[in-house]
Parts: structure tokens; C-alpha cells; sequence
């Protein structure tokens, strides 16, 4: 788990974006914006890196279509919100609360999502990979069609969650506080070389397409 961290600050010091736009600009320049509310705001189709949104309130806040590298969203209120169509890698999702969001045909790659909630989630047809759900609530959850592998359940609540069509691989739900009443069938067999083949070129292909975008946006930033 990331280490505890206390982040109060005063009225004056929050940094608070009065428009979607002005969150947009403030969220690609990496600035801090730990606290402040970004209620209902239109962030689709968003592309960043290093996003700082920890205790920040993105209640019934549009995230879709998005891309974001290593976010922390530690504690964050993303509740209503939707989160669908996105990629979210080595995010720091930690004590963050999705619960009634929309994170269907996500894809959630190496991320700390410890004591999390995603009570009433919608994560259809989401891959998650390499994540750590220690202690995290999936209770009503839907991950019907969902592809997990590689992922930390220790002590994970999965009540009434939907795993309906859902693969699964190297997770061991014997360790999960409540595990899903119906367990994810495997995926297809294969020897772990192929796998680690398969995994590192999914990741290589990740990495191509961030350096394409981040050229793209050094290069229109060069030009202005």
C-alpha cells in the first residue's frame, strides 16, 4: 500500500479548476490537484501522465475514452463517474472509491488498487492485469466477460459480484475474504514462456503508443 499520507490543505491553497477546459490544462501540466472538486466535469478522451487527484472529488465526472500513466487517485471520490474505454497504467487507485462507476471495457495494467471500492461497479468486459486488490470491496460488482490475470485478491470482498463469462489466470481466490460465488473459468493453457511472450508484447505495443502520443504533443508544444 502507499504509504499514508495526509494531504488537508486550506480553502487558499486547493488548487480548483472552475471549468472542465481548466481542469483538462491543469491535469496535463501535472499540477497538484489533491482536494479539489472536479464534480461532473467533462474529461473524456484525456490523455495524461503523473496525474495528481488524490482526495479529489470526480463524483459523476467523465472519463472516458482516456489515457492515463500513472495517476494517483489515492482516496479519490470517483463514484457515478464514467471511466469506460479507458487505460489506466501503474495507477496509484488506492482507498479510491469507483462504487456505482462505469469502468467497462477498461483496462486497468499494474495497478495498486488496495482497499478500494468497487461496490456496484460496472467493469464488463474490463481487463485487469498484474493489480493488486488487497482488501478491496467488489460487492454487486459486474465483471461479466472481464479478463483478470495476475492479480492480488488477499481478503477482497466479492459478494453478489457478477463474474458471469469472466478468465481468469494466477489468482488464487482462496485468499480472497469472499470469494465470487462463481469462480471465472481459466484461460487457454499455456506454457509460461508463451505467456510472458504474449505479455511483453502487449506491453511493447502500450509503449509504442505512448511514445507516438507524447512525441505528437512535444512536437505541438515545440511549434507554439
Amino acid at each position: 500500500m502507499s504509504q499514508e499520507i495526509k494531504i488537508e490543505k486550506k480553502a487558499s491553497e486547493v488548487i480548483q479548476p472552475l471549468t472542465g477546459e481548466e481542469a483538462r490544462l491543469a491535469i496535463r501540466a501535472r499540477q497538484d490537484l489533491s482536494g479539489a472538486s472536479l464534480r461532473g466535469m467533462s474529461l473524456d478522451s484525456l490523455t495524461a501522465m503523473g496525474a495528481i487527484l488524490r482526495k479529489t472529488d470526480l463524483t459523476a465526472a467523465d472519463l472516458s475514452h482516456s489515457l492515463l500513466v500513472h495517476p494517483n487517485f489515492y482516496k479519490a471520490a470517483v463514484h457515478g463517474a464514467a471511466v469506460h474505454n479507458t487505460v489506466l497504467i501503474n495507477a496509484d487507485l488506492v482507498k479510491t472509491s469507483f462504487k456505482e462507476s462505469d469502468l467497462s471495457n477498461s483496462a486497468l495494467l499494474n495497478v495498486d488498487a488496495e482497499e478500494a471500492s468497487f461496490e456496484d461497479a460496472n467493469l464488463r468486459n474490463a481487463v485487469i492485469y498484474k493489480a493488486n486488490l488487497e482488501g478491496a470491496t467488489l460487492k454487486g460488482a459486474k465483471l461479466a466477460n472481464a479478463r483478470l490475470a495476475a492479480i492480488n485478491v488477499k481478503e477482497a470482498d466479492f459478494t453478489d459480484a457478477d463474474l458471469t463469462g469472466a478468465r481468469a489466470y494466477n489468482v488464487n481466490w482462496e485468499e480472497a475474504r469472499v470469494p465470487p460465488t462463481i469462480l471465472p473459468q481459466p484461460f487457454v493453457e499455456l506454457p509460461n514462456w508463451a505467456w510472458v511472450l504474449l505479455i511483453g508484447s502487449i506491453f511493447g505495443g502500450i509503449a509504442l503508443i505512448l511514445y507516438i502520443l507524447f512525441r505528437g504533443k512535444k512536437k505541438e508544444t515545440e511549434k507554439v
